[in-house]
């Protein structure tokens, strides 16, 4: 039997992943910093991050209701969702927040999906999903999402000859380590993101034994 608190978590994360960015979209509520009115405010990893991680809560809300048995592909992806969103609430506390300030960056919609939401993505993996399963070389998957937007974040940065303090194409200020440590900081946040995973399918481990 599935836990009702596992139920309700993977409810929460689709439900407010969609509404945090409604009020980002429609403007409808001040989300702060790193906000974007409109469709512009998909090219933050914060926003693409935790749909992906809503997607993959309403699937396994899904097979919980069902009854079915999860299967150790969908663990696997259950412990990337985790981990992608948990990069978002690990750069916005140690990176970000020192630039733009706690209130703004923790204010609407960003309250949810800084915050909230990838605190739910890893209780649930390490309370409720048996994510110690999940072979170590699978863990490597962890880093495909970021992966893909640092292609596509240092593509429009480069094709636009962005520069330091370009707040409109490095709207996460990376380049202020400069044009030729890119490579380093990129493999940083891969690595990072695999810690993360390695650190939630740890926690799961100790957890739930």
């Amino acid at each position: 039997m599935v836990p009702l608190a596992s139920i309700l978590i993977n409810v929460i994360i689709p439900v407010f992943s969609v509404i945090a960015w409604m009020w980002i979209l429609t403007g409808a509520v001040d989300s702060g910093d790193l906000a974007h009115k409109g469709v512009g405010s998909l090219k933050y990893f914060t926003v693409l991050s935790n749909l992906f991680s809503g997607v993959v809560s309403l699937i396994h809300l899904i097979v919980c209701l069902a009854g079915s048995v999860m299967p150790g592909w969908f663990v696997t992806l259950k412990l990337v969702a985790a981990a992608a969103v948990m990069l978002t609430f690990l750069v916005t506390a140690v990176l970000l927040v020192p630039q733009y300030g706690w209130k703004s960056l923790y204010r609407g919609g960003n309250f949810w999906l800084h915050l909230v939401l990838p605190l739910l993505a890893a209780v649930d993996c390490c309370l409720f999903v048996p994510v110690s399963e999940v072979p170590l070389r699978m863990t490597l998957w962890a880093m495909v999402p970021t992966a893909i937007y640092a292609v596509f974040y240092l593509g429009r940065i480069f094709m636009h000859g962005a520069r330091p303090g370009d707040s409109e194409y490095d709207f996460y200020n990376f380049l202020r380590w400069g044009v030729s440590m890119v490579p380093a900081v990129v493999t940083a946040m891969l690595l990072v993101t695999w810690g993360l995973a390695l650190v939630v399918r740890l926690l799961g481990w100790l957890v739930q034994g």
